[in-house]
């Protein structure tokens, strides 16, 4: 599985933005896709992933849709991560 790299938009001003926003949720009714791997999801997603990125003042939030596998290992992950912090102290 080769993850694709996805483009990044930035916007003009708000007439371009609105414009970006229609061909992504175009884009978002055709097919649900994983944000890890990439691959189909048929029906609701396991899981959401989590992106918070903040430019000046402005704080945005985008919260992508994760297959089974994905969702299951990210958790898990994250979860191991978080109780060897917790041993360290």
């Amino acid at each position: 599985m080769t993850n694709t790299p996805r483009p990044i938009a930035i916007a003009i001003d708000a007439v371009a933005e609105a414009a970006l926003r229609a061909r992504e949720t175009e884009k978002a009714a055709e097919e649900l896709r994983c944000d890890a791997c990439n691959e189909v999801i048929e029906g609701e997603p396991s899981g959401r992933g989590l992106y918070v990125w903040a430019r000046g003042d402005e704080v945005r939030r985008e919260e992508p849709p994760l297959c089974g596998c994905c969702a299951t290992a990210i958790g898990i992950t994250a979860l191991q991560a978080w109780s060897i912090e917790e041993e360290e102290g």
